[in-house]
């Protein structure tokens, strides 16, 4: 190892332990990330304006935008309405509602491509169901969040029509067009491990999660309406129908962004500005909103993650898993091998960044091997899509820890159950319908 992978490893032990210990050492998360990003800054693995570039990443600003017109679509009567709705349809039962906001996450989170704008999304509606069952938001947020990153590109639609191109795009620029992913692999490969991980995240995930937050919950819409009393003033008529159209005509953004030719933080700063034009939101109101926190969280863990890449930290992990493969032809070996490096990696960087780090040696390693990579690739995304056990593995966890109230303890907690059975459903299920040697 170099001097910088020692000095990027240190800094990376610092940030984990800072999050792991930080109410024990009487400061905040906020503080630890920005202590981070200033050893980041002064280490000279990446240059200080690359740093300074993270704060305007294209998350950071979905993040602000999304929390905003939710906020201001929490003040509308709908998210009641749409509760009263599902408690209706489901005789009150706590874990028939919970499924049902599960379908409407797995359903949300692959029409729109982010998992981070499905997740603000949820958050008014989960809000509602929180104070309408007088449950603490730390009991609820962690599953529907799990739905919403797990689940992504594994339906018959939306994102899931698209992944199979990203594949075969890279396996030729790799030189070995030897197989290609058909258009609703992702599909045969996935759909059953996302079936299984919604009713798991209905009616198990609950059950794991703590009963009171760990922390304040500071995340806008549940801060304002999850077991509090709430006096404010309901919206004029005229403002209501705003509130509706506003986030009708985000999310729709968000779904059809790609066609539109936008990016999805352009529509979700553009709903935040018009939910505040509008009056739906006091100015007050939308500043209160955005989750300072979070956003300096996720700052950090790009700060580390491109450490990590720009000195090869990662990549050297990713070799080493390569050459230990050896001349195997065992599929779940090889099957298991590339999800738990990439999984164990995806926890302490950015998931999307272990996956175009993986995806060339997963076609390096299978031209080598003379094996099929099209499970294997599918495999890497489910690994990746298990990213739910540190703030800095995705967007949506620093989120979700303030909207649940949740401390890196409690995200242990939860999360080591769900790991192992997509560890299992994963290689079991992708390598036996695609097969490393048919």
């Amino acid at each position: 190892m170099t001097t910088q992978m020692f000095i990027c490893l240190g800094i990376f032990l610092f940030m984990m332990l800072g999050f792991l210990f930080a109410k024990k050492l009487h400061t905040t998360l906020a503080v630890v990330s920005i202590c981070t990003i200033v050893l980041v800054t002064f280490s000279g693995i990446i240059p200080a304006s690359v740093v300074l570039s993270k704060f305007a990443n294209h998350n950071i600003l979905l993040i602000a935008g999304m929390v905003v017109v939710s906020a201001g679509f929490s003040r509308t009567q709908a998210v009641n309405k749409l509760s009263s709705l599902v408690y209706k349809i489901s005789k009150g039962s706590f874990g028939m509602q919970m499924l049902g906001y599960c379908v409407l996450a797995f359903l949300l989170t692959n029409l729109i491509p982010s998992p981070m704008a499905t997740f603000g999304v949820m958050v008014p509606v989960i809000a509602a169901f929180c104070k309408r069952n007088g449950i603490s938001p730390s009991k609820v947020m962690q599953p529907i969040a799990l739905v919403c990153i797990c689940s992504i590109g594994t339906a018959p639609f939306g994102s899931g029509m698209y992944t199979y191109a990203s594949a075969n795009s890279i396996m030729e620029s790799y030189g070995y067009a030897d197989y290609v992913m058909k258009i609703l692999d992702p599909v045969k490969g996935q759909l059953i491990i996302s079936a299984i991980l919604v009713i798991y995240a209905a009616f198990i995930a609950p059950k794991l999660a703590p009963n009171q937050p760990s922390v304040p919950v500071t995340l806008g819409s549940f801060k304002n309406k999850a077991g509090a009393v709430d006096d404010t003033p309901p919206l004029d008529p005229v403002r209501e129908v705003l509130g509706y159209g506003i986030f009708l005509l985000t999310t729709i953004g968000l779904i059809f962004a790609d066609t539109l030719g936008l990016q999805s933080w352009q529509i979700a700063v553009t709903g935040a500005a018009l939910i505040t034009a509008a009056g739906v939101l006091k100015t007050q109101e939308a500043i209160d909103a955005i989750p300072v926190p979070t956003m300096l969280m996720l700052v950090a863990a790009y700060a580390a993650g491109g450490a990590m890449e720009a000195c090869g930290l990662g990549d050297m992990i990713g070799n080493l898993l390569a050459g230990a493969l050896g001349n195997t032809r065992n599929g779940y070996v090889i099957g298991f091998a590339f999800f738990i490096v990439p999984f164990i990696l995806t926890q302490f960087m950015q998931n999307f960044s272990v996956d175009n780090l993986f995806q060339p040696i997963i076609i390096m390693a299978s031209k080598a091997l003379g094996c099929n990579p099209v499970g294997l690739l599918l495999i890497l995304g489910s690994a990746c899509n298990s990213a739910f056990m540190t703030p800095m593995s995705t967007g949506t966890i620093p989120p979700m820890m303030e909207a649940g109230g949740y401390s890196q303890k409690d995200l242990f907690k939860m999360g080591w159950l769900p790991s192992i059975l997509m560890c299992i459903l994963s290689v079991f299920v992708i390598m036996t319908v695609f097969p490393a040697f048919p």
